[in-house]
């Protein structure tokens, strides 16, 4: 069940405002793929309608990019529908086909399974490290054919493409899993975002700034624990506990 918040622009600029050291387009392109994820329509247009009219605005086809990526992780049909929205909102901010902004009409990618697999492995050690074989063995013990697709489709057609570098297709992954309540998977993801140069303190301010797209429930309770298991337990200062207090019924 989605759980998104029904959430305004200027909401969004301001949670946008002072979130060092995570980059603000890294921010945006986070929260488009969790949104993306929750599968709330009506909230996933309004994010995009405000990321859109942000200054400066930030790049359509990143944002498109992560979004298309999250079909991995959350489906077809909610990626199928967030890009509908995300379609939407560009039309609002501009013709999306000319001018300022322009999406492809066409695949990036071809058929070359032998450079898919290739690179799909590639990606998979880098962001899996010593614990790469480990979770390919799982997955193949489960399903052979689930494994593969992983690695030549995943890895190798999606998350390889060079419109985002791995440590950004990472971060966005991190924020798709928060809503999702899949917790082992989100476990491996933190470590991989680590792996592919994130800090834990990007991280960290990562699942603030996400989190606050959502309502708190078992999924964010649950992503808070993952995210602790990884990274250690965070300690507030008391300018901190001050300033989450303001957001608290956001």
């Amino acid at each position: 069940m989605p759980i998104a918040k029904r959430v305004e622009p200027a909401t969004i600029s301001f949670l946008l405002t002072g979130i060092d050291p995570l980059d603000r387009d890294d921010a945006v392109l986070a929260m488009a793929a969790a949104i993306t994820a929750d599968g709330h329509g009506e909230h996933a247009r309004r994010l995009f309608d405000a990321l859109l009219k942000l200054d400066p605005r930030p790049d359509p086809e990143l944002i498109r990019e992560a979004i298309l990526q999250t079909h991995l992780f959350a489906g077809y049909p909610r990626a199928l529908n967030s890009l509908a929205a995300f379609k939407d909102a560009c039309k609002k901010a501009g013709n999306p086909l000319t001018g300022e902004i322009k999406l492809r009409e066409h695949p990036l990618e071809g058929d070359d399974m032998a450079l898919f697999r290739k690179r799909g492995k590639e990606l998979f050690d880098a962001i899996y490290k010593d614990k790469a074989d480990q979770i390919d063995r799982f997955a193949k013990s489960n399903s052979p054919d689930l494994a593969d697709w992983a690695i030549v489709e995943g890895y190798g057609r999606v998350l390889a493409r060079p419109l985002l570098e791995p440590r950004q297709r990472s971060l966005c992954i991190v924020a798709a899993l928060i809503p999702l309540d899949v917790a082992p998977q989100l476990k491996g993801h933190v470590q991989g975002a680590l792996n592919t140069g994130s800090t834990p303190e990007q991280l960290w301010k990562l699942l603030d700034v996400v989190g606050r797209l959502f309502n708190e429930g078992p999924e964010t309770r649950g992503a808070k624990k993952t995210f602790e298991d990884v990274l250690g337990k965070q300690v507030m200062s008391e300018e901190e506990w001050e300033e989450d207090r303001k957001w608290q019924g956001f």
